[in-house]
């Protein structure tokens, strides 16, 4: 006897919606799904209802174009185990989509340097650009030095 096909229900969760689901133990399975040259968070639910994780303001897919940041996101909010799925992955227009602006690498150093500033506030802050030329003089100063003393010394 033929089984009977059932349309799949799609619900769409924020990621602290998707946590409170997971830390209660109603999320089955979690999955990173490739979707051409990016990847969405889905999960399947206990009841068999399908789940995306969507933003917060716009309410739409979200979406990351490094499946190591789904991994993480899904880390810190405590899974251990996701399913990988990668058959839709376009690999020549994920490298294209990969690079990074010259200003988004610099918004994120400085953002990286702000936190280890507040993870570590004793360590002595990076010398201005001017101390960093004057360093550079000194070092080069002590180097022509020691190759003036091991010329005479030879």
């Amino acid at each position: 006897m033929p089984r009977k096909k059932v349309a799949v229900e799609w619900l769409a969760y924020t990621q602290a919606e998707l946590e409170s689901l997971w830390k209660a133990k109603a999320v089955a399975q979690m999955r990173v799904e490739s979707m051409g040259a990016d990847f969405a968070v889905t999960a399947d639910l206990i009841s068999g209802v399908k789940v995306e994780m969507v933003n917060v303001r716009q309410g739409i897919s979200r979406r990351f174009l490094n499946p190591a940041a789904a991994l993480m996101t899904l880390r810190r909010m405590g899974v251990t185990r996701v399913e990988v799925r990668m058959e839709k992955w376009d690999l020549d227009l994920a490298s294209l989509s990969m690079r990074m602006r010259p200003d988004v690498t610099a918004r994120r150093l400085r953002e990286k340097r702000v936190r280890e500033k507040s993870y570590f506030p004793d360590r002595d802050p990076e010398p201005a650009e001017a101390d960093r030329k004057d360093q550079l003089q000194k070092l080069m100063a002590t180097i022509m030095e020691m190759a003036r003393h091991r010329a005479l010394t030879q």
